[in-house]
């Protein structure tokens, strides 16, 4: 990485890397000065402090200060612990929607820890992610209600078009769950959850019994939510670790990606992948990355702002500019903007709530609602 990196951000991207070349890297930027409350805070934050402290249990203790690494510890093994308890919640509440007939798939979370990194407490999750078919969230609402789930927004109207999920949690012991009627919003790339059903597979390990998504269709759908969230750091190495450890069939990612004009996300996530993390990708899909002129420049604007520590929010106008640049084609963009423009979303009901009579007025709210809050944005 360029020099310019401060070394905190240094040692927190070496984590993510394969363990022998994360704990070389790692070992060397220990030698010299690390600010190391910034350090943990940086993990803290990004969702990476159990990846942080794996590592550091490779390196030589005598390098860091016994007290840091102790609470580096303590932490990770607290996450550790919930994310078993929040394994063995997924699993039961898949059984409950299962047995009710709902073709219930898990994503993200557990599942995702699971197939990417190997091990359930190597990454940090603050929910559950369920995908259940739009005709059966009010079954899926019933069930999670009757076992203590209650929605985090009591008005919340599933129908709206711009909305993609619900959450819903529980006080006591707490939890929260996202259950989606959608992978990924209409104005943005589209992900086929028809063809994503067919091609789950079920996963079990430490008390985690699931269906989620194919390794292939993983790839593509956290490529695709990583680009409409505008690329955070852990997501970057989510995509390393699910091209380092998962044995993908690459032809079949290629076909999938170039369907429906996905592939460009997925190129920038692997350049990405494989500048900050060495994500071994395959040569002849190196190649088709660099046959797209726009994604080496895409990467580059995400790299410095990531070195800069300079985050771009997809509700800003930097992040649909991003969006924009992500879609290919002329349509697309146009399609883009028109959704995004118009369809209304749960936030336009908190800022003026209609009779539903006249619940069709949310289509002209959201454009006005839109355009005040990119004008606040760029006065800021």
């Amino acid at each position: 990485m360029p020099a310019v990196l401060q070394p905190e951000l240094e040692a927190l991207i070496a984590c993510g890397a394969a363990p022998p070349e994360a704990v070389r890297r790692l070992s060397q930027l220990l030698s010299g000065s690390l600010n190391w409350p910034m350090l943990v805070d940086l993990a803290d934050g990004a969702g990476m402090l159990p990846l942080l402290s794996g590592i550091l249990y490779q390196c030589p203790s005598d390098q860091m200060p016994p007290a840091i690494l102790a609470d580096i510890r303590g932490r990770a093994a607290s996450k550790a612990i919930r994310s078993l308890v929040m394994a063995g919640e997924l699993s039961r509440i898949l059984r409950r929607l299962e047995a009710a007939g709902m073709a219930a798939i898990a994503f993200k979370g557990p599942t995702l820890a699971y197939l990417a990194y190997g091990d359930l407490a190597l990454r940090d999750s603050s929910d559950l992610d369920i995908f259940v078919p739009h005709h059966q969230i009010v079954t899926a609402l019933e069930i999670l209600k009757g076992d203590g789930y209650e929605k985090k927004s009591p008005g919340f109207n599933i129908d709206l078009a711009g909305d993609i999920e619900i959450a819903v949690r529980r006080r006591n012991p707490p939890c929260e769950v996202d259950l989606h009627w959608q992978f990924s919003p209409r104005y943005f790339l589209p992900f086929d959850a028809a063809r994503a059903a067919e091609r789950s597979i079920v996963v079990r390990a430490s008390g985690l019994t699931a269906r989620t998504l194919c390794r292939e269709d993983l790839l593509l759908y956290v490529s695709l939510h990583a680009a409409r969230e505008c690329w955070s750091l852990r997501s970057i190495c989510d995509v390393a670790a699910l091209v380092r450890n998962c044995g993908m069939d690459w032809d079949d990612v290629l076909r999938e990606a170039g369907r429906a004009h996905r592939w460009r996300p997925v190129a920038v996530g692997l350049e990405l992948a494989a500048g900050l993390f060495q994500a071994p990708v395959p040569p002849e899909v190196w190649k088709r990355v660099k046959q797209d002129s726009a994604v080496a420049g895409i990467a580059a604007d995400l790299l410095s702002n990531i070195r800069r520590g300079a985050a771009i929010f997809e509700d800003a106008p930097s992040g649909a500019l991003l969006h924009l640049r992500m879609i290919e084609g002329g349509s697309g963009k146009l399609r883009y903007l028109w959704h995004r423009a118009i369809e209304p979303k749960q936030t336009d009901v908190n800022f003026l709530q209609l009779p539903e009579t006249i619940s069709a007025g949310y289509y002209l709210i959201r454009p006005f609602r839109v355009a005040c809050a990119a004008l606040g944005r760029l006065r800021r």
